[in-house]
Formats: C-alpha cells, sequence, structure tokens
C-alpha cells in the first residue's frame, strides 16, 4: 500500500485508467440498428473493437509498457530521447482516437461517451507525468534538481 502511496498521481492515473480503457473495448460502444423491412427492427450491440478500437488498444498497451519502464524498471532507456514527452504524445493521441472513435461510430451509446472521459483521464495522466518532470527540470543545466540542496549564496568580491 505504501508503494502504491509513493507513485505521482500521473503514475497512478496512467495505471488506472489504461487498463480500464483498454477493457472498455469489450464493452458496447455502439447500438446498430437493423432495418428487416416487414418483419421489423432489431438492435445489435457493437464493441469497441474495430479499427479505430485496436489502435485505441495499441496505444493503451505502448503508453502503460513505456510508463512502466520508465517508472518502475532498471532497464537503461536512452537519456537523449525525452520519454516524458513521447508518454505526453501516446496519451493525446489515444485521447484524440478515442474522441474520433465515438464521433465516427452510429448510434453511440451512452456508455460509450463515459469511455471517452476515461481516456481523457488517461491523457491528463501523461499529462501529469510529464509536467512534474518538467517542473522539477532546471532549464538551463537540463537536469533535475535534487531535492534537499540548498542553493549557494554567491559572495561578492566587493570590499
Amino acid at each position: 500500500m505504501e508503494s502504491i502511496k509513493a507513485l505521482s498521481r500521473g503514475t497512478k492515473l496512467v495505471l488506472g485508467a489504461g487498463p480500464l480503457l483498454f477493457l472498455s473495448l469489450f464493452f458496447n460502444w455502439q447500438m446498430l440498428e437493423i432495418d428487416y423491412g416487414p418483419a421489423g427492427i432489431a438492435k445489435q450491440p457493437q464493441d469497441g473493437w474495430d479499427a479505430w478500437g485496436l489502435v485505441i488498444a495499441l496505444l493503451v498497451i505502448a503508453t502503460v509498457t513505456l510508463v512502466v519502464l520508465v517508472q518502475f524498471t532498471d532497464v537503461e532507456m536512452s537519456e537523449d530521447v525525452p520519454w516524458e514527452s513521447v508518454t505526453l504524445v501516446l496519451g493525446f493521441v489515444t485521447g484524440a482516437f478515442a474522441v474520433l472513435k465515438n464521433l465516427t461510430d452510429a448510434n453511440s451509446t451512452w456508455t460509450s461517451y463515459g469511455f471517452v472521459v476515461l481516456a481523457g483521464a488517461f491523457a491528463y495522466g501523461t499529462y501529469l507525468i510529464w509536467a512534474e518532470t518538467h517542473t522539477t527540470r532546471n532549464p538551463l543545466l537540463g537536469r533535475r534538481k535534487l531535492p534537499g540542496r540548498r542553493k549557494r549564496r554567491r559572495f561578492s568580491s566587493a570590499a
């Protein structure tokens, strides 16, 4: 329990909303009405697994995997790549694709709008990870400030 409390809010959001967004693709995202003429109209539920859903699923897997690799493992990642920025882009592209999927689906269900909100929480979590990194960086040196280090006072030699 203490290890979960030690995580940042952005990491919690990504690790919570990501798998839930992936699982939401198995639920009904749209309700198609099929007209059989004199026999009547049938309603057929459609899950989220279409072309847009597949892209969303792959983006969620990639983002969650990247967050786990960067935050929790000792894998040597290239320091030349801004991984938090890559995570941010993946999160916002995932959210945008969820919105596009919902707008292009015919007869979207009310639950699909909830899943879009979940995708928004996922994207917001990636933003929080990015913002946390950029507020703790020294823009001149390009590296993180260590907590607990004090600023040095400069003394002037004008005596």
